[in-house]
């Protein structure tokens, strides 16, 4: 709970430029855990797009230092795929930190995940539906091994964002599904009190989105009407924006132990 208020005092900080790091303190290498959201997905460009991006130049900005990130975001991503055992998106991290350690060695890095949007699918992606104790259990596994490849590492756990009740595509969510991603918020919140490496993200994203999603995100023509699920290249922005807020802090808190 105290790690909670303090990490909401930071957001604050941050959200109003209060507080700044030198140059050199605050480089960092950043790597993105995602699903399609994460990867971009329908953007026109997604390299230029995708949240991350914006997110790294958020972060940028909000330290006055350099970013060197990696978007290992992949469509129809759940936290099974990402599991080292099963040598599959996994290894797009495992790529991720020898691209930046090449970069940069001494920077510290930052692993921001954002995955449940797909565990929380009924049926469709692997291993959904994802139960809320296999959810932080998985979430466990790729987080140890993590800091098995990079020791000192610091991990936030940013809330999946909201989807349309009616959400139904290759993959069923509907209202099942909502609930379920729901709950998950709840799990990440767990993690980032019972260890010291691990921060809360964003949170506030996912009523932004529920409120605003017809301004940032694509219409999408779905086997039970017209969805919306994956945030447009402004939505990608302001998302973006909500994730480096909380790495930013995340970045603060750390450096302050």
């Amino acid at each position: 709970m105290m790690k909670r208020v303090i990490l909401s005092l930071l957001l604050a900080f941050v959200a109003c430029g209060a507080w700044a790091r030198s140059a050199r303190e605050s480089v960092c290498n950043l790597i993105f855990i995602g699903n399609s959201i994460t990867e971009g997905v329908l953007h026109a460009d997604k390299a230029k797009t995708a949240p991350p991006v914006a997110a790294a130049e958020f972060v940028g900005r909000m330290t006055s230092g350099e970013v060197h990130f990696r978007n290992c975001g992949r469509s129809g991503a759940t936290t099974v795929d990402f599991l080292p055992a099963r040598n599959a998106d996994f290894r797009r991290v495992e790529q991720a930190v020898s691209d930046l350690r090449a970069l940069d060695a001494s920077a510290p890095f930052v692993v921001s995940i954002m995955l449940g949007t797909n565990d929380s699918a009924s049926s469709g992606p692997t291993g959904a539906p994802v139960s809320d104790e296999e959810y932080a259990h998985n979430l466990e596994t790729i987080i140890s091994r993590i800091r098995e490849l990079c020791p000192g590492a610091i991990f936030v756990l940013q809330r999946p964002i909201w989807y349309s009740p009616n959400t139904y595509n290759g993959s069923v969510y509907l209202v099942e599904g909502q609930r379920r991603l729901e709950g998950y918020a709840d799990v990440l919140l767990s993690l980032a009190e019972k260890y010291d490496d691990v921060y809360p993200g964003d949170r506030s994203g996912y009523d932004y989105f529920r409120s605003h999603y017809r301004k940032y995100c694509f219409p999408e023509e779905g086997n039970a009407g017209v969805f919306y699920l994956h945030p447009n290249e402004k939505g990608a922005r302001r998302l973006g924006k909500l994730w480096a807020r909380a790495i930013a802090a995340a970045l603060q808190a750390a450096g302050s132990k």
